[in-house]
């Protein structure tokens, strides 16, 4: 069992790495964050020791509903104009967001992975 828990998590850092650097779409972000909280859950249901424990809460949350502001010209022109502009715009606002999040949730489970290799030996 150790091992698919380390290979689940080699595996999402895998995917986080094809997402940052594809074009992608806002359906297989929510399929990664889904992922991600599967695996970030189950670690917690498992992982006795406080230190691992306390790091696994730190990987945060990807969620694609936050509400993001629209800064600059472009930002306040497809406020403006709206439509299909506007949406694209926010869209691609939204997966730039997520794929700076999905660095940051990347780099957690690459530390966490050490931590866990030691945990379970």
């Amino acid at each position: 069992m150790n091992n698919s828990i380390l290979r689940q998590v080699t595996d999402i850092q895998v995917q986080a790495d094809r997402l940052i650097k594809e074009k992608v779409s806002l359906e297989q972000i929510s399929q990664f964050a889904q992922y991600s909280d599967e695996i970030k859950s189950f670690l917690l249901s498992i992982i006795k020791d406080d230190f691992v424990l306390n790091y696994i809460n730190e990987i945060p949350d990807l969620n694609l509903e936050e509400e993001i502001k629209p800064s600059g010209v472009i930002g306040i022109l497809a406020l403006i104009f709206g439509g299909i502009g506007g949406s694209y715009y926010n869209e691609k606002r939204k997966i730039d967001n997520a794929k700076n999040n999905i660095r940051e949730i990347r780099n957690k489970y690459a530390s966490a992975e050490f931590m866990l290799k030691n945990y379970f030996n």
